[in-house]
């Protein structure tokens, strides 16, 4: 089983990934309209997974989302 940590590396790699593919997708227009929405949707549902870690651990978050 994942720990916490993995998890949320897996989620920064797979959100990643999918910014990477709605780049794609605009560039070969693959219905842009649609797919990169369907991207966005799912970058938005793995951060919502990733604020869910933050909460029970967060030493975990990211220096940038931090307030100064």
């Amino acid at each position: 089983m994942a720990s916490l940590d993995e998890l949320e590396n897996l989620l920064k790699k797979a959100s990643r990934l999918l910014d990477k593919a709605a780049a794609e997708i605009r560039d070969t227009g693959l219905e842009p309209e649609k797919n990169v929405r369907r991207i966005a949707e799912a970058i938005v549902l793995a951060s919502e997974i990733r604020n869910e870690i933050y909460n029970r651990r967060p030493d975990l978050i990211p220096e940038y989302f931090k307030k100064k």
